[in-house]
């Protein structure tokens, strides 16, 4: 099957109806090397074929479409260096979960969100009175929150699920902050404090730290260290040093390894495989 034509599709579907699952495991193995080829054709059976074969035809997709995104992912993070597109990152972290996720729509909602900012902002305002205006914007206006409900759910940590229901965990809702923030040339960088990420506003004339977890409270160095008393940690300057794209990818991929370590072990795995490509880099 080296070219799928009409009559190839035809004997794929009657292939795809059958119920042996040794046959159906060797038609996915040979499917997943084809390419874009066989993805059509699995698309061709799951809209026209009959319901068994459409059933197998959309599992196998769904594993062919999450090892692609697997595969697409593990490349970028083995070359990307310290300093990536954290966007294009974040993105392809979320296709892991959802292979089939289209992420144009989001980056034209991240678009329209900056456009929206903009026209809040007059220019005139202080690094502190434009955070003001961006936390009232995110979330009052819209409505963006912290989820204090279900901290582990794993949806907190892929953008477009953050997104979709306006709620995520700091370093998620500090990266849409931050994604903004880059549209609209604002000096945001991401701070991995121990436990709870923050934003830092890191300019020559100015530099505070933002909690998005708690709509955009604005802290600073002592805030963080009772914060470090708190969780039984000793503070140390470092900790407020602006984080790279690297470090940040790195700590979403361990808080989702450490989600799936039960729930889902196998995907727990890959995550860690990515994780120790970022480490060693």
């Amino acid at each position: 099957m080296s070219t799928l034509r009409d009559p190839d599709r035809q004997a794929l579907a009657r292939l795809l109806a059958d119920d042996d699952e040794r046959m159906l495991q060797l038609l996915e193995e040979r499917l997943a090397h084809m390419g874009d080829e066989a993805i059509a054709a699995l698309e061709f059976v799951v809209r026209d074929g009959e319901p068994s074969a459409q059933q197998n035809a959309r599992q196998i997709l769904g594993s062919i479409r999450e090892r692609n995104a697997w595969q697409a992912f593990s490349g970028f993070c083995a070359t990307g260096g310290d300093h990536f597109d954290l966007e294009r990152a974040v993105w392809l972290l979320a296709r892991t979960r959802y292979p089939e996720l289209d992420d144009s729509p989001y980056r034209v909602r991240l678009d329209q969100m900056a456009r929206e900012l903009r026209e809040r902002l007059t220019g005139r305002e202080t690094p502190r009175g434009t955070i003001e205006v961006c936390n009232r914007y995110l979330f009052h206006t819209l409505g963006y929150r912290g989820n204090k409900q279900d901290y582990y759910d794993a949806d907190n940590s892929y953008l477009n699920r953050v997104l979709d229901r306006r709620l995520g965990i700091p370093i998620s809702l500090s990266v849409l902050y931050m994604l903004l923030g880059r549209r609209l040339n604002l000096p945001l960088v991401g701070v991995a404090m121990p436990a709870h990420f923050l934003l830092k506003w890191h300019s020559a004339d100015a530099q505070f730290l933002i909690d998005t977890f708690h709509e955009g409270a604005l802290l600073n160095e002592e805030d963080c260290r009772e914060l470090c008393a708190r969780l039984g940690v000793a503070f140390q300057p470092a900790f407020l040093l602006p984080a790279s794209p690297r470090v940040i990818l790195l700590r979403m991929c361990n808080n989702l390894r450490a989600i799936y370590a039960e729930r889902e072990p196998g995907r727990a795995e890959q995550l860690g495989q990515i994780i120790g490509q970022l480490s060693r880099q």
